[in-house]
């Protein structure tokens, strides 16, 4: 009898999830401890304890909060999922969702410091420039207007080592067509043009990387 629940609870523990992401960790109280580490559906195994799926927090990783205030952001809220998710995804513990989200949500900065260059997010002769390099502080994500920067090209210079860069929904359709327009294949033939980079630095910081 005993040999026929162990092996029981043997089976029960294999068709359940034992899915752990490492740095994950309950924020409610769990139910009970795992069961030879795993647990029913709907539950995760965190630290042996049997965590339901909607309490367990993941590692961030990249994922990055946009806002300021996003403790003051109602995370669950039918009406705010999606804005949450764009601006408030690591607060919310939706870094590993895999909904998109709208177009004036999808893009990313490309550098560090956007929030010291806010000031050149309305200017101009730098808009074009703050909609590839940082369109999401400057809430340029639907930018389409190009006046310095050709419409379509190879902006980056480093477009082969960028990953997913040309199907990623966190990169907007200006940053692909002017980050990397050649090497996506977003260019028409008629306007390619061969592609030698060259470094320059203006006074605000950027490095420009134009062609010869």
């Amino acid at each position: 009898m005993k040999l026929s629940v162990l092996f029981g609870l043997i089976g029960l523990a294999l068709c359940q999830n034992t899915t752990t992401r490492p740095g994950s960790y309950c924020k409610a109280q769990s139910r009970s401890a795992c069961f030879l580490g795993s647990c029913p559906s709907g539950f995760e195994c965190i630290g042996n304890q049997c965590c339901s799926e909607a309490d367990v927090v993941q590692p961030g990783g990249d994922c990055t909060d946009y806002l300021d205030d996003c403790s003051n952001v109602e995370c669950n809220s039918i009406g705010m999922q999606e804005f949450a998710r764009a601006n408030c995804a690591k607060t919310c513990n939706m870094c590993y969702s895999a909904v998109s989200v709208s177009p004036q949500y999808a893009c990313t900065d490309l550098l560090t410091d956007c929030a010291n260059r806010t000031s050149s997010c309305q200017d101009i002769d730098f808009v074009d420039m703050m909609a590839l390099y940082c369109p999401r502080t400057c809430s340029l994500c639907l930018w389409q207007a190009a006046t310095k920067i050709p419409n379509c090209g190879n902006q980056l210079s480093d477009c082969s080592t960028r990953g997913n860069y040309c199907s990623a929904f966190s990169i907007s359709d200006y940053q692909k067509r002017v980050g990397c327009g050649e090497y996506c294949g977003l260019c028409s033939v008629s306007t390619r043009k061969p592609f030698i980079a060259s470094a320059n630095t203006n006074s605000n910081g950027f490095f420009f990387f134009g062609r010869k």
